[in-house]
């Protein structure tokens, strides 16, 4: 950068490799400082208050997990593609006679022209990148897979409530003193596992603020950039194609926050409706007043935050889209 400074071209072209590695180097402190939290974090998945109680919930556990892998999986295949992109299209689009050029802007303290220097800064920068790829996108699907925990949560939470009549318990025509206890126990259940979600997503939050405020920030920086870069190549060259793929792992990524962000809103508000359907008429007294005060603090849903301004929804996923769309048409 300080190198190239002034030359706008050549800026873009150097920005979006500074600033990607710049946002995975935060994440990798993030993960390492705080690497006790971490695991603190998994073995709580653990809880028994998270464990599904029927088949519909394992059903829905197993569904979401499955989702969960398959998206990983593209995500690295997609970074893969790219990298291997950026490896073989300085030796296809170049004019006749042209001397090839190392796949990425960068300086070095010594010459990068003649062998066997060449060489080797050339496999190290694919081999640096493939590395750095996959990492950054290890830590982003695991983030965005303690996202997809707490709303799957929230979706087994929903299903209790539903499933919490007094006909589970005990025959329709009897309406036993025990029945009517067990069922009070089932609220009581269902709140303390409402607790421990509400608990999970705090330090869910508490973790990862700092790696996605940045992410948020960086994504959008560098999104323009790559449109840049873009425009500045030809539609039908490798180079084209691999900032495409390129800008759609950028969008995938934070595409993932966003729509596991937004089903936790989705489920969360679900729960008041979830919590009245149970047969409560007939119950006792205290147990209609916890399930108000259930009801009435489940008003409010429960909303992922990036650094307490971003919220993980797809309308802040849209408006990134209409930041970059802004962007492009200037």
């Amino acid at each position: 950068m300080i190198e190239v400074y002034g030359d706008i071209e050549n800026m873009t072209e150097t920005s979006f490799l500074l600033l990607t590695n710049s946002n995975q180097a935060l994440k990798i402190y993030v993960f390492l400082f705080n690497g006790s939290r971490v695991w603190t974090f998994i073995e709580n998945l653990n809880k028994k208050e998270f464990k599904p109680q029927n088949l519909v919930q394992r059903d829905s556990l197993s569904e979401e997990i499955k989702i969960s892998k398959t998206t990983s999986k593209i995500f690295l295949f997609m970074c893969f593609v790219t990298c291997c992109l950026w490896g073989i299209f300085p030796f296809l689009d170049r004019q006749p006679g042209e001397k090839i050029r190392l796949p990425l802007s960068g300086w070095y303290p010594f010459g990068t022209d003649t062998s066997p220097s060449f060489e080797l800064v050339y496999a190290y920068q694919i081999f640096a990148t493939w590395i750095n790829g996959m990492g950054n996108i290890t830590m982003d699907t695991f983030i965005s897979g303690a996202i997809m925990a707490i709303s799957v949560q929230l979706k087994i939470l929903n299903n209790s409530f539903e499933v919490m009549t007094v006909q589970n318990y005990q025959n329709r025509n009897l309406r036993c003193e025990s029945t009517l206890k067990n069922l009070r126990r089932a609220l009581v259940k269902n709140i303390v596992h409402y607790r421990s979600i509400l608990q999970l997503s705090a330090e869910m939050t508490s973790l990862f603020t700092i790696c996605m405020t940045s992410q948020f920030a960086v994504s959008v920086i560098i999104i323009c950039m790559t449109m840049f870069q873009m425009s500045l190549v030809s539609v039908a060259s490798l180079q084209f194609l691999s900032m495409l793929l390129y800008q759609a792992c950028i969008l995938l990524e934070i595409f993932l926050w966003c729509y596991y962000g937004n089903e936790v809103i989705i489920e969360s508000e679900k729960l008041t409706q979830s919590a009245y359907v149970c047969e409560w008429i007939e119950c006792t007294k205290e147990f209609k007043k916890d399930l108000l005060f259930f009801m009435t603090r489940t008003q409010f849903p429960l909303k992922l935050y990036a650094g307490g301004y971003f919220t993980l929804s797809l309308g802040t996923y849209m408006a990134v889209g209409v930041i970059t769309a802004i962007y492009r048409c200037h």
